[in-house]
């Protein structure tokens, strides 16, 4: 019994010998920048190889899943080889790589998976590839102009969402790029007469970040007050999607007219932040980052980090679909360390030049090899 427990010991120092290995390799990746683009893609290459091998001896669930698609370190040539989980998955299993009681952070969705279904779950050691990953991203597309900005965020803090990746994210890019303004998500309510008080004192540029949902009832007061706001040049919106609510749903056109009439931010100014709870990355729109560089913009062009690669494949087979055709996004994500790297997504995507364009949420079962695979992790979990 003494040796069993002293070779577990020595299996768990040397597996966090080589996440700490990883980390490092990892975190220096996202911060050095893309480089050119052939030295980015050796890099990656190595380091997609090399966290696969590490998630599949470290990942009970996920070795189990690549076993049952008949998948091995020793037969994955290249970074698309990589089986990748389906987000769902994220609900029904733990898929870590790192013992539970080595766990920093705890991620859950904030809405099921699919009716009366458990929500998703991301666990973290650390979340210091996670805060890299945020800042470098959101530096690089929201913020590139300037070091700092006001904030307003229509969002809770993650000390009052303890569990919520998008608190998280926001409180996170606050304490590291925020130079005045705050949170007016409180108690579970938006604090409406506090934000516009926030937004009509504005005098040099503010950035208003929130999800659609959260945009779309501060519309609908601003209505009922008669607020309308000319935010100083050089602000900025972001929003995260999601514009059906339970009161209504507004369309997309509809929305963005909505942000230039009510905060004043010219169209190119509003983008749109996409990612999930399963995932340590996110994308943004193109176009904000466009018109700083003085490019033409490019609306509704997802663009990813460059330790991340997003490919539209067949939902029937995970075939890799050329630009033009509508299929799931799935991602390949360094930052994901911890958990999976590997993730399908239950998105709809068609890959365009440069990144890719976000479609809508898909109704369909996942792949039916992905699913066998499935079937086979859960059997005993």
């Amino acid at each position: 019994m003494q040796f069993d427990v002293r070779q577990a010991t020595e299996r768990e120092l040397t597996r966090r010998q080589a996440a700490g290995e990883l980390d490092r390799r990892i975190k220096s990746f996202i911060e050095s920048g893309p480089g050119s683009a052939a030295e980015s893609d050796a890099e990656f290459q190595s380091l997609a190889l090399t966290l696969f091998d590490h998630q599949f001896d470290h990942n009970e669930f996920y070795r189990r899943y690549c076993a049952s698609r008949g998948v091995t370190p020793g037969q994955v040539r290249i970074w698309s080889e990589i089986p990748a989980v389906p987000t769902s998955s994220f609900a029904d299993v733990r898929l870590a790589a790192f013992p539970q009681d080595r766990e920093s952070v705890r991620f859950s969705s904030s809405g099921s998976t699919r009716d009366g279904g458990p929500a998703s779950v991301l666990e973290l050691e650390s979340t210091e590839l996670y805060d890299a990953s945020l800042r470098t991203h959101f530096k690089a597309c929201v913020l590139p102009d300037m070091p700092r900005i006001d904030m307003v965020m229509l969002s809770p803090t993650f000390g009052e969402a303890p569990h919520s990746s998008l608190a998280y994210m926001l409180s996170h890019l606050f304490a590291n790029f925020g130079a005045g303004g705050g949170f007016f998500v409180r108690e579970g309510a938006l604090d409406v007469d506090a934000a516009a008080r926030a937004l009509a004192r504005a005098r040099r540029p503010m950035l208003v970040f929130g999800t659609a949902f959260a945009f779309v009832h501060f519309f609908d007061a601003c209505r009922e007050r008669e607020l309308m706001f000319a935010l100083p040049p050089g602000s900025r919106t972001v929003e995260t999607g999601g514009f059906k609510g339970r009161s209504r749903s507004l369309a997309r056109d509809d929305f963005y007219r909505l942000l230039t009439e009510v905060f004043g931010v010219p169209r190119d100014f509003c983008i749109s932040e996409y990612g999930m709870c399963e995932l340590g990355s996110q994308c943004y729109d193109a176009n904000l980052g466009d018109v700083l560089a003085g490019r033409p913009p490019r609306h509704d062009l997802k663009i990813a980090p460059h330790w991340s690669r997003w490919t539209v494949v067949n939902p029937v087979d995970e075939r890799e679909l050329p630009p033009g055709e509508t299929g799931l996004l799935r991602c390949l994500d360094l930052s994901n360390r911890g958990s999976v790297a590997a993730v399908l997504t239950a998105d709809l995507g068609m890959a365009r030049a440069g990144g890719f364009r976000f479609v809508g949420r898909s109704t369909a079962a996942p792949p039916k090899g992905c699913s066998t695979a499935i079937d086979a992790m859960l059997s005993s979990a």
